[in-house]
């Protein structure tokens, strides 16, 4: 595995030198992880708060206070229309990401796990704004035909009234990076995530860094 501190260089495939490295959170929602805008070793988010064990598939795991707040008034809003759905991840430590990454490489060869996988630092879970979401019906598993179920229709359908985005569009790859997932969603607040979603745009596009 490759020590925690390690930058990749402008030569690894996949993996360009990044444009700035943050070390510390601010607070902004907006805040950019990719594949360009990197974040440090010792970068850990503010205001993290313990998500309940019954609603994730994982214990132990930890959420931004405001997206939790509002993942919550989502998900209770979803039940009282009979949808039921729960958390898979949400933050993850540089080092978790560093094994996550690494795994993926071992086993579908580097040019694949960079199109499904972050390489540690250019995670948007290491922001703390970002959460999987899964249901009983997808066998608690992550896949893209999440959107033919009812759960996965009914985040996309509203997960901006919440403040959240769907984070890696189908069609757009070639701005995020990252293969279509219908299940990452990524909290910006109520007013931006509208904009986004209505305009069928990234979060690239919408800084204007795409």
């Amino acid at each position: 595995s490759e020590p925690e501190n390690s930058q990749p260089s402008s030569q690894t495939p996949g993996i360009p030198t990044p444009v700035r490295t943050l070390s510390s959170d601010n607070g902004d929602r907006l805040i950019l992880a990719n594949k360009q805008y990197a974040l440090s070793s010792t970068f850990v988010p503010t205001d993290l708060v313990a998500v309940d064990g019954s609603l994730s598939t994982n214990q132990g795991i930890y959420f931004k206070r405001e997206a939790y707040d509002a993942y919550l008034n989502m998900l209770n809003d979803a039940k009282a229309q009979g949808i039921d759905f729960c958390i898979c991840s949400t933050y993850r430590s540089y080092n978790t990401q560093s094994a996550i990454y690494n795994n993926y490489v071992a086993n579908y060869g580097l040019e694949y796990a960079n199109k499904i996988s972050a390489y540690p630092g250019r995670s948007e879970h290491q922001t703390g704004w970002a959460v999987d979401i899964t249901s009983k019906a997808m066998n608690y598993g992550l896949s893209q035909n999440f959107i033919n179920y009812p759960e996965g229709q009914s985040i996309n359908a509203n997960c901006a009234e919440y403040g959240f985005k769907i984070r890696y569009l189908k069609g757009k790859e070639d701005i995020t990076g990252y293969m279509y997932e219908p299940w990452h969603l990524r909290y910006v607040g109520v007013d931006v995530a509208k904009e986004i979603m209505a305009k069928g745009i990234t979060l690239e596009e919408y800084l204007g860094v795409a």
